[in-house]
């Protein structure tokens, strides 16, 4: 298909071998058999070291065999030392976490010390990191209050209560025991077939574990506060992604949960600490037809730019990935085939998503990556493979979105497993590049030539006193005709958190006329005369110190 008329066409190239990202994800054996060796990794990006460019967190998994000592695999930092290049420093900043079967991270400063904690999903515990500073870490994990025995997967921090501290939220996938999993094969789950073939089981036919929500004592510690929350403390989601999104525009954080084989969950926060769940009465629950699908990943954002945050979910294979349009008053409406986005993605499975504006013409274009979690698929025919390519939409306007995957430049020629996915301004060229987790491979950086033709600005919000990231915050950015809102999140797509920074694509505007700056706790800021082409700093106003 050719190039989407009106826009620069833009390539993609995976520079990660060059760059030195160099760590080979584990995921269980080569040959799968079990589903903790199928849902796989996430990617999270931040300025550990606070040097001014964006560094990469790689969590890493592991296997059911022991290893012999020192063949352990281990996550991995590494720095960005600029000009396309990284160096892994693992080990001097402490998060290696040799042993455990991590799944997803996501970077936040729980404690408001200025310096960038992290924290890792997995399999029986989770870890916290609490940052010490120039890019060094301590596992905190045993004093914070966090506690878990189950499979955690995605988690996203966000100031739920409006008190001014990170709060977090876990999602939880299924009650497994690792020592006894049910295997394909006669006398195995009805869920251990797919399409007549025998397959890796689950998740149906297994228990479902209850997602966690924490709230933040302020003391560097957490409280388990899922009881007593609203939201659902019976095993009967399947939890993958989630994300905290103002949905209805209320001022607080509402939370959405992807859910694998299991209808999706929608948390409306009442902005005192209480949740209802109103996924289907919302229409974010289920598809037009009214069937739940096998939610993976999730991001909000606004691709048609009314000011409301839309809903992205990825999919399984031979159903589709769904695009929900926010409506207004907390309510959805499956846009999926009428935007172009559904039939496209019937063939392929995916994970990691995300809206990015990747040719800065305004609009914010979509992101899938993808692959499979039967790796002898490939050998059934059955009209899906294990490697799959992973997928870009331009933004046409108008609620269209033209798949362009094939003019994207030689990293959308590749064929991977692709689970995690992570966008933000590697290179700090104006314009988003992607880094992307393989299955059993080391994971593709793919570097945006050509996306900052048109100009940009961008931004980097630090909070006065808590929520020192201003998780949460709203920007609207107006150049023109063009009225552009993002949202800052802290977890989102699969397993992954984003650049903090916001960076907005200007078209054909060469200048911006007004900015305003929405804080987390209401205090709203307005910009102007501000140069583009360029990151800005922004502090929120402090009115205490005043």
């Amino acid at each position: 298909m050719p190039p989407a008329p009106g826009h620069s066409p833009v390539r993609f190239v995976n520079v990660a071998r060059d760059a030195g990202l160099t760590l080979r994800n584990v995921s269980g054996e080569v040959q799968k058999t079990t589903i903790d060796e199928t849902v796989g990794n996430g990617i999270c990006l931040y300025d550990v070291d606070d040097d001014g460019a964006i560094d990469i967190f790689i969590p890493n998994g592991s296997r059911g065999r022991p290893y012999p000592p020192g063949e352990a695999p281990r996550s991995a930092l590494y720095r960005n030392k600029g000009g396309g290049a990284f160096e892994d420093i693992t080990e001097r900043a402490g998060v290696a976490s040799i042993g455990y079967w991590a799944q997803g991270c996501v970077f936040g400063d729980y404690d408001d010390d200025g310096k960038i904690d992290l924290f890792l999903t997995g399999f029986g515990r989770y870890i916290l990191y609490r940052g010490l500073g120039g890019g060094r870490f301590r596992d905190v994990t045993a004093s914070s209050g966090l506690k878990s025995r189950g499979w955690s997967t995605g988690a996203a921090f966000g100031d739920y209560d409006g008190d001014g501290r990170l709060d977090l939220y876990v999602s939880h996938y299924v009650d497994y025991d690792a020592s006894s999993p049910p295997l394909p094969g006669p006398g195995s789950l009805k869920n251990c077939f797919y399409k007549g073939a025998p397959v890796i089981c689950g998740p149906g036919g297994l228990q479902p574990s209850i997602g966690r929500l924490f709230h933040n004592e302020g003391n560097g510690t957490f409280r388990d506060v899922t009881q007593g929350s609203g939201l659902v403390i019976r095993p009967t989601g399947y939890g993958l992604g989630v994300v905290w999104s103002d949905l209805d525009l209320d001022g607080d954080l509402d939370l959405f949960v992807a859910n694998d084989t299991t209808p999706n969950w929608l948390y409306r926060n009442d902005g005192h600490g209480r949740f209802t769940e109103v996924g289907a009465m919302s229409g974010a629950a289920f598809t037009e037809e009214g069937r739940a699908q096998s939610g993976m990943g999730v991001d909000a954002g606004d691709y048609d730019n009314d000011g409301r945050p839309d809903l992205i979910v990825t999919n399984f294979s031979h159903d589709y990935s769904t695009l929900r349009h926010n409506d207004g008053g907390m309510m959805f409406t499956d846009v999926s085939i009428p935007s172009g986005i559904g039939l496209a993605t019937m063939p392929t499975l995916g994970w990691g998503v995300g809206f990015l504006d990747y040719d800065n013409d305004g609009r914010q274009d979509l992101f899938i990556a993808n692959g499979h979690v039967f790796p002898n698929i490939d050998d059934r025919h059955l009209g899906t493979t294990w490697k799959q390519h992973n997928q870009l939409f331009h933004n046409e306007g108008g609620g269209r979105f033209l798949e362009v995957t094939s003019q994207a430049g030689p990293a959308f020629e590749e064929l991977h497993s692709a689970r995690g996915a992570a966008f933000g301004d590697i290179d700090d060229d104006g314009d988003v590049d992607i880094v992307v987790n393989n299955i059993d491979e080391p994971p593709a950086l793919l570097r945006n030539d050509g996306g900052n033709a048109a100009h940009w600005i961008g931004f980097r919000l630090f909070g006065a006193r808590r929520n020192r990231n201003a998780v949460g915050a709203r920007v609207t950015v107006s150049a023109g005709l063009l009225r552009q809102t993002r949202e800052i999140h802290a977890g989102s797509s699969h397993n992954s958190s984003n650049d903090p920074r916001l960076l907005f694509g200007l078209g054909s505007s060469t200048r911006v006329d007004r900015v305003e700056i929405r804080w987390p706790l209401g205090r709203t800021q307005v910009l102007t005369d501000l140069p583009i082409d360029r990151y800005h700093i922004v502090h929120e106003p402090d009115k205490e110190a005043q």
